[in-house]
């Protein structure tokens, strides 16, 4: 496993629970945050614990695989090289768990490339398929999203038609002169009951119509002006996605970030969103000319998303 790279976190720039219900998204790779495959004989000082819980996790997925039948996917596993590797490889991982930045992604991606073979000759669509099994063992269901988007190491565009493309997106080059950031609320949400809340919420026909008439033409009009095909403002966009998001998925955002939310849209110096599920960090999108200001105000719960 040597010559596998790590995997990225990843950050959702638009999309989030939108792609649940068959809408566009825009996902990029984001290294500050990865996981790396290591053998269990190369051990640094201090991370026994932490090789332990992983070899944990690797022997839960293991079962979790075992008990869905092989022809269920594209690739099908190698079930007798990963019973003979249970105890040889485990994941070095700095991604925060329930922040948003795809920890069981990554884990997934490693499990795929680890022990299904022949998963690099498949399309995206299929990818997404298979990682979306592995990774429902996190969540209960995935839509293969963020997996994918760890396994592929590239910005990837989801189009609501089911296709999926490699596309160039340098989040240091936005339209506009805008920025994106992490802020960190410093609370982990559990993306499970989250997902299963969204869910419930699609049983109320008037929230239903208004995702579909006004949340996912509002995230498709922002993947489209971050990939250069529609000349609007990406932080007006990002503003409308804002008051959408505060007044239909409040629970998905900590109860402490409400104030910081609802800040910057008195302010207009910087608007949040959701980057995931919820909980863990904040997206925000600020002006190039707010950034030491934001740096001074937040220090180290500001990360630069490049």
């Amino acid at each position: 496993m040597k010559n596998i790279s790590p995997y990225p976190s990843k950050i959702m720039l638009a999309g989030e629970y939108g792609v649940v219900v068959g809408g566009s998204a825009l996902t990029i790779p984001f290294h500050r945050f990865q996981a790396e495959i290591r053998s269990v004989d190369d051990l640094p000082p201090g991370k026994e614990e932490e090789v332990q819980q992983s070899l944990k996790y690797i022997q839960l997925l293991y079962q979790f695989i075992q008990s869905i039948p092989s022809g269920s996917f594209h690739a099908p596993p190698d079930m007798n090289k990963f019973a003979e590797n249970l105890q040889t490889y485990w994941l070095d991982m700095n991604i925060p768990v329930g922040f948003g930045l795809g920890s069981s992604g990554a884990v997934s991606a490693a499990i795929y490339d680890m022990f299904f073979p022949t998963s690099n000759t498949l399309t995206f669509q299929q990818q997404k398929e298979d990682l979306a099994s592995i990774e429902s063992y996190f969540h209960g269901k995935s839509s293969g999203v963020d997996a994918l988007t760890c396994h592929a190491r590239s910005a990837l565009r989801f189009h609501a038609t089911g296709t999926i493309e490699k596309v160039l997106f340098d989040p240091a080059d936005i339209p506009g002169g805008y920025r994106f950031f992490l802020l960190n609320s410093g609370e982990k949400f559990e993306t499970g009951p989250l997902v299963q809340h969204f869910l419930s919420q699609l049983e109320d026909h008037g929230f239903k119509r208004s995702i579909e008439e006004e949340y996912l033409p509002l995230n498709q009009k922002l993947i489209e002006t971050l990939l250069g095909e529609r000349d609007a403002d990406p932080g007006l966009l990002v503003r409308l996605l804002s008051d959408y998001q505060f007044n239909h998925f409040s629970k998905m955002i900590p109860e402490k970030m409400l104030d910081v939310w609802i800040e910057g849209q008195v302010s207009n110096e910087y608007y949040l969103k959701l980057n995931g599920s919820g909980g863990g960090f904040m997206l925000g999108i600020t002006h190039e000319s707010s950034m030491e200001v934001l740096e001074e105000r937040w220090g180290d719960g500001l990360i630069w998303v490049e």
